[in-house]
């Protein structure tokens, strides 16, 4: 043995063969007999360090496969082969799933508490292998609670990780909110998707009754070309993402040319170190004099878009204008051959001139406004039927479409292409933008009347992505952060969509040593191949050779030589 038996240190457990078993074979039943001691193994345990010794035996039936090994089935003290105990890693385990520690805070508290003499690298090396594990036992559970439910409704869409990394697909069942399977792609076109679809519902054994996604063009291409006869539900909040996007770049045709005449504004620009005299003040700074006033400006041009709610440049036009008048009011009550009269005097011509410049954007933003809230509202009202919604939208775009009619009657919706937000867009191309989309995603906006759930958007699946990234930047620099979601993503969309139960589950009774060392090398072939996509200093740079070879070193054509 390595260490003594008895040690005012450590206390000395010997692991026998489990008394349950009555010394019988775990396979076939018969005897099994002594063969040998280990030299034995120190633990560190929560509750102190114990010596582990363990008995091995082998069966004694010759045509049992037990009888050509040592085994010796009782649970020990150790995990994974390691000197630190079970009890730590189920530590781990509650620490970071259900109480969301890092590994340096889990350091701490062991440390503090448990007075555990243990590195961080050892801490993080239990944090990955239960991240791995949870991961792989929700994907069990998952797996029982879609063939209970059924059916799937399918919700599916990709995130790019950043660098060169291959983008990550979430598939999700959304009435279910459980993960279904995650997939790398380098390039996806509309005959792999449906690949990976078949893989996911031979792997689950039920059907899938509808799908919900963005209206991508290779999750589209490969539904019409594969599954037409599945409900399809275009996400609703895309739709009016999408349409609010045109209107927000029509809109910053009011918002930029307002800040830029309000930064340009000569009690803004002024030099602070040069004063000037102010009648019954005596000499001051321009800045000094309208502090007040510019900082009020200055607060104005702070205000964001709120997106769906509220436009900043129709609320900013509004709101100087008002400023204006006021300011205008109170000028009128001073002394018109004071310095600070004119200057203020001047300030709201300049206001003004601007404002004009801006009204016709403006009143074109505030009529687009207003039809838009029409459309969010009928979208938001839960009582109306599958026609009635149909009924109510179709009249508003046809009103829409009328006003863009009346501004330009050349216009003719099937001539409408898409195009992305731009300000440089005309309210009348944005109008036919806004009825082009609406006649591009009709056949899938209301199909959510078909599903069990009413089910109108793939927002889920964004969320996950979401959620996926905010816990790996609770954990890593902001530089790193994409090499996490590439390697550990996956398996952090997972234990994000799951019941607080299956994460308070005992890990150790559910551990596996064959699992995780494969699970293991899974993770350190990913890290190394991200890790060689990320490296710039030690790649071979010959890639010129590709162009010399292809514009130069041309193989000889048939019938003559090299060009």
């Amino acid at each position: 043995m390595n260490r003594k038996t008895y040690s005012d240190d450590y206390d000395t457990v010997r692991f026998s063969y489990p008394p349950g078993l009555d010394n019988k074979c775990i396979i076939c039943g018969k005897e099994v007999k002594y063969c040998y001691s280990d030299n034995g193994k120190l633990v560190h345990t929560l509750e102190g360090d114990i010596y582990q010794v363990v008995n091995y035996y082998s069966c004694i039936n010759e045509e049992c496969e037990m009888s050509k090994v040592a085994f010796n089935p009782s649970p020990r003290f150790d995990y994974s082969g390691r000197h630190f105990g079970s009890d730590v890693f189920r530590f781990i385990s509650n620490e970071f799933l259900v109480f969301k520690q890092k590994p340096d805070q889990i350091l701490l508290r062991l440390k503090l508490e448990h007075q555990l003499d243990i590195s961080i690298d050892t801490v993080r090396r239990m944090y990955e292998d239960v991240l791995q594990l949870k991961s792989k036992q929700i994907d069990e559970r998952t797996e029982e609670i879609i063939q209970n439910q059924g059916f799937i409704l399918l919700g599916l869409d990709g995130q790019d990780p950043g660098g060169d990394a291959s983008s990550i697909w979430c598939f999700m069942d959304l009435v279910s909110n459980r993960i279904l399977a995650t997939r790398k792609f380098d390039s996806l076109d509309h005959e792999k998707l449906r690949e990976t679809i078949e893989e996911i519902e031979n792997l689950y054994g039920v059907k899938i009754i509808g799908w919900v996604s963005d209206k991508q063009n290779v999750i589209t291409k490969c539904h019409d070309e594969y599954y037409p006869d599945i409900p399809h539900q275009y996400c609703q909040f895309h739709f009016l993402r999408n349409t609010w996007r045109h209107l927000a770049a029509l809109d910053s045709n009011v918002y930029l040319p307002l800040k830029k005449a309000i930064n340009g504004l000569y009690i803004h620009s002024a030099s602070k170190s040069t004063k000037v005299h102010f009648e019954n003040v005596g000499k001051a700074s321009v800045r000094d004099a309208f502090e007040n006033t510019d900082k009020e400006l200055q607060t104005m041009l702070k205000v964001k878009n709120k997106t769906l709610k509220e436009l900043r440049g129709t609320w900013l036009y509004e709101t100087l204008e008002k400023y204006a008048n006021d300011m205008n009011t109170v000028c009128n009550t001073l002394d018109p051959t004071f310095r600070f009269t004119k200057i203020m005097k001047n300030t709201i011509t300049t206001l003004n001139e601007a404002l004009a410049g801006v009204k016709q954007y403006y009143e074109d933003s505030k009529l687009l406004f207003e039809y838009f809230q029409k459309i969010r509202t009928v979208f938001g009202k839960k009582t109306l039927s599958h026609e009635e919604n149909v009924e109510q939208l179709t009249e508003i775009y046809d009103e829409l479409f009328a006003i863009a009619k009346e501004k330009d009657p050349t216009i003719k919706l099937d001539e409408c292409k898409a195009f992305l937000p731009s300000k440089k867009k005309t309210t009348v191309e944005i109008l036919g933008e806004w009825c082009r989309l609406w006649k591009s995603y009709l056949p899938g906006l209301f199909e959510y009347y078909k599903f069990p759930k009413a089910v109108k958007t793939n927002l889920d699946v964004e969320k996950a992505f979401s959620v996926e990234k905010q816990a790996i930047y609770s954990r890593v620099a902001k530089a790193n952060v994409w090499r996490m979601v590439a390697t550990r993503g996956e398996d952090y969309l997972r234990i994000k969509h799951c019941e607080l139960d299956e994460l308070a589950s005992d890990i150790v009774f559910q551990y596996s040593e064959e699992v995780i060392r494969q699970l293991r090398k899974q993770l350190s072939a990913t890290m190394r191949e991200i890790s060689a996509i990320g490296r710039a200093r030690s790649k071979q740079y010959r890639e010129f050779d590709v162009d010399v070879n292809k514009h130069v070193r041309q193989k000889a054509k048939k019938g003559g030589g090299a060009i």
